[in-house]
């Protein structure tokens, strides 16, 4: 199957260049659309997510929505060959995006060949099931939320490293009937359109 959906567990940029490769060889890339909601400062940060393929390819258009700000009608980004969902507060970027007519434009981008790329939180909320670790939210609990359903047999633990995250997801675990899949700062999981890992990039 087509490598479609790449999980990345961290920030952007993205360093690894097999990766890199990875989504350049999925597809070709003619237009880019970079989902994220207002911060301070937000614009000059959205060229991170575009570092070190965008040479790839000659000038894409890249549009950016703020899911939080905009109304958005998605009939006018049905031509997309690469949605990028950016990182930031998992709980807000799931009371953002986990709806039935976002889930409804995935799932159509996916059916028509788009590449999705989820970075940290943008990667947590693609799952049928979200963990949200205690370093991630102001309560400092393990949280269990309700994703877009594009991966259902498994729940992923983004900044594993980083975060030094190995007992929480072990408690997070009794909480599941799942794996929770540990994703480091720099590593990747590779998924097709229906939710199967193709391949895990470390």
């Amino acid at each position: 199957m087509k490598s479609q959906i790449f999980l990345m567990g961290g920030n952007p940029p993205i360093k690894n260049h097999e990766i890199i490769n990875k989504i350049v060889s999925s597809s070709k890339i003619q237009r880019i659309i970079i989902f994220t909601v207002y911060r301070d400062n937000w614009k000059p940060y959205m060229t991170k997510y575009t570092e070190g393929f965008l040479s790839f390819f000659d000038t894409p258009i890249i549009e950016y929505l703020l899911l939080d700000r905009e109304k958005i009608d998605y009939s006018n980004y049905k031509d997309v060959d690469l949605i990028i969902i950016g990182g930031g507060n998992t709980e807000y970027y799931i009371s953002t995006y986990v709806n039935e007519e976002f889930k409804k434009y995935i799932n159509y981008s996916l059916n028509a060949g788009a590449i999705i790329v989820g970075f940290s939180a943008g990667a947590l909320l693609l799952g049928d099931k979200v963990y949200v670790s205690p370093n991630d939210n102001s309560s400092n609990k393990i949280i269990i939320k309700k994703g877009l359903g594009c991966f259902k047999n498994f729940l992923i633990s983004v900044h594993y490293d980083s975060w030094k995250d190995i007992d929480n997801v072990n408690m997070a675990q009794e909480l599941v009937d799942s794996p929770i899949l540990p994703l480091y700062d720099e590593s990747c999981l590779i998924l097709d359109k229906l939710g199967n890992i193709i391949e895990k990039i470390v």
